[in-house]
């Protein structure tokens, strides 16, 4: 397979790629260039976040942790002492970076689902899903960063698959066919259940300018689901403005 620098270079050349012609076609302004870069390049190296040994998965889960971190303790900053935003900050620091890792590691396996064309949906999907409801991005730009991470994710597995076959010996390597694949023929469950995530994450992604119209069937007088949304959108606030 690939190494971690040959999958950086190939998902920066496409990336690269990807964004002029979308800037070209007038889907991308020029302030939105650049983040849409950086998104196509995370999603080349997406694939491996199921290498539980590997230093990226580690540092992925490290910046994640940063991430959510701050997201949530920034908007309760001024209403808090600052010794309980602290420890919340730690908290949720340690929480992601080591017992979400260790729950992640336990239940994937390398070349597994997020090695297949479900997964590239996934985190398309997911990006745009984020994109829209989070950052209240508009559909068309939040449409803009799940094709980036998707076109990043495909390239990875691309490469995989390119370097599983030796043409100088003319062999084949038994990796191959493990990193390009629709679903895991070894993990019927977690194709099953992958498979549902992007069939959500599709009906609750933007369509026709609007993705509150995907929320009609849903009873939003409900207090609980008032009280979530009303959560996302409050430490969400500070991430708001990336692509705009």
């Amino acid at each position: 397979m690939a190494n971690f620098q040959t999958h950086l270079n190939g998902g920066i050349l496409v990336s690269g790629g990807a964004v002029l012609a979308l800037h070209g076609l007038g889907l991308a302004s020029d302030r939105q260039t650049l983040g849409l870069f950086v998104l196509g390049v995370v999603g080349s190296l997406l694939p491996d976040i199921d290498a539980d040994a590997s230093a990226p998965v580690r540092g992925f889960f490290g910046v994640l942790g940063v991430a959510l971190a701050f997201a949530l303790t920034l908007p309760l900053a001024g209403g808090l002492p600052a010794l309980t935003l602290a420890l919340l900050w730690v908290g949720v620091l340690f929480s992601v970076r080591f017992a979400l890792f260790e729950v992640f590691a336990r239940f994937t396996v390398h070349r597994g689902i997020w090695h297949s064309w479900l997964g590239v949906a996934f985190a398309a999907l997911a990006t745009v899903n984020a994109a829209s409801w989070l950052l209240e991005t508009p559909p068309s730009t939040a449409w803009a960063a799940g094709w980036m991470v998707g076109i990043g994710y495909l390239t990875h597995l691309c490469l995989d698959e390119l370097y599983s076959v030796d043409l100088l010996n003319t062999r084949v390597r038994r990796s191959f066919g493990t990193a390009l694949k629709p679903f895991s023929l070894s993990d019927p469950v977690s194709s099953l259940a992958m498979a549902a995530a992007v069939g959500v994450l599709f009906w609750l992604a933007p369509r026709d300018g609007a993705p509150t119209r995907l929320l009609s069937p849903l009873d939003l007088s409900d207090a609980r689901i008032a009280l979530v949304i009303a959560w996302a959108e409050r430490w969400s606030e500070p991430l708001r403005g990336l692509f705009n």
